[in-house]
């Protein structure tokens, strides 16, 4: 060796170089400690990051590490796999196993109430026929009184109760203070003699006469007896005249005979008429008719049959009837298109349905006839048609 060559290592104790190693070994340690505390920490962050999601922050509140939890973890790493973590490491948050030790809490579901399968049915409120506007009271010959459902797709009556006005000894039918209606009595034999003139005088406009009638037992077609002499005596006293037809046909060709009867009978008597020619189907007085087991249908058909004959002669047929009879005994709807003249001795009409005429007291009085009177009313004056 050259005496200017100098090594630093021969001039370096014993005690120089064992400071060194332990500076070394305190250095390594240090860079360990602070890994661990930096991993340790930034568990800590995520896990209180996760608790607060779960539960506010409350004022006052600090979280805090657990001195225990960072012992633990730091105890599970050695020096060399804190140097593997700090050089190589690839672990993202997803990657840590930890995250299963603390599991996303479900709110719970609350139990519904179990439905008792033996809960009796919740009783059911009946309408009241009375008031529900759905039902008609139909009074029976015989006493007795149903309600009748009203059918919704037959045109209602068009009549104001308020415009019904009674003025002894007529009805009369006012709309905006103008009287509406015209005064009417039925006529037939059993009234015997009447004072056309004096009815006339009364205020009466029309009457309806009976013509005719088919045998409730035997089906003989009969006259009125006093027909031709009332319809020539009304006419002269310059009333507006008008007929009806007593009908007990079971079919419709007895129906079809009937009208042919009432036609012919009008042009035998010399008879003009300007109001309607009405068939019927009410029994007049006690007993059985031969029509009493025809079932709706065919009675339907039946005055059908009647009205058609008549409206082909260029006449003005009607179908008349008791509320009963109109709404049990026909099919209503079937006969659209023809007028109604309504049997109801009541002080308002009560029948839900359109009609043209009504006759509304069996039994009036009015000058020029001796007993009782039908007395009638029409909303229309038929003479002008």
């Amino acid at each position: 060796m050259r005496l200017n060559d100098y090594d630093d290592d021969n001039d370096i104790n014993d005690d120089e170089i064992r400071f060194r190693k332990e500076a070394k070994v305190r250095s390594v340690r240090t860079t360990a400690m602070i890994v661990s505390v930096f991993l340790l920490t930034t568990l800590a962050i995520i896990f209180f990051a996760q608790e607060g999601a779960k539960t506010p922050f409350k004022r006052g509140n600090k979280p805090s590490v657990s001195s225990q939890m960072i012992e633990s973890k730091a105890a599970a790493k050695s020096r060399s796999e804190v140097d593997e973590l700090v050089g190589q490491s690839t672990l993202t948050a997803d990657d840590l196993d930890f995250w299963d030790d603390y599991p996303v809490e479900k709110p719970e579901e609350k139990e519904k109430p179990a439905v008792p399968t033996d809960a009796a049915p919740l009783p059911q409120v009946k309408e009241d026929p009375a008031t529900d506007g759905k039902h008609t009271l139909i009074k029976h010959k015989d006493g007795s009184e149903e309600w009748a459902e009203i059918n919704p797709y037959l045109q209602k009556c068009p009549y104001e109760a308020a415009g019904f006005v009674y003025q002894t000894p007529f009805m009369r039918y006012y709309e905006n203070n103008k009287k509406k209606s015209m005064n009417g009595v039925t006529l037939s034999k059993e009234d015997e003699y009447v004072d056309f003139i004096r009815l006339k005088d009364a205020g009466v406009d029309y009457v309806m006469l009976k013509l005719g009638q088919r045998g409730y037992t035997t089906g003989t077609i009969s006259m009125d007896e006093a027909f031709p002499d009332n319809a020539k005596r009304a006419a002269d006293a310059g009333l507006k005249v008008g007929v009806y037809f007593v009908s007990a046909a079971v079919n419709t060709d007895e129906a079809y005979e009937e009208a042919n009867f009432v036609l012919k009978t009008l042009s035998e008597n010399s008879v003009s008429v300007n109001f309607p020619v009405a068939v019927s189907t009410e029994k007049e007085g006690g007993g059985t008719s031969r029509l009493d087991a025809v079932e709706k249908i065919p009675r339907t058909n039946a005055a059908i049959t009647f009205m058609r004959a008549i409206e082909v002669a260029g006449l003005c047929p009607v179908l008349y009837g008791t509320k009963e009879t109109l709404i049990k005994k026909y099919s209503l709807g079937s006969m659209t298109g023809y007028e109604i003249w309504l049997d109801e001795d009541e002080d308002l009409p009560t029948y839900p349905y359109t009609f043209s005429m009504w006759e509304y007291d069996d039994a009036g009085t009015v000058d020029g006839i001796a007993g009782g009177a039908r007395m009638s009313i029409s909303f229309e004056d038929y003479s002008l048609r």
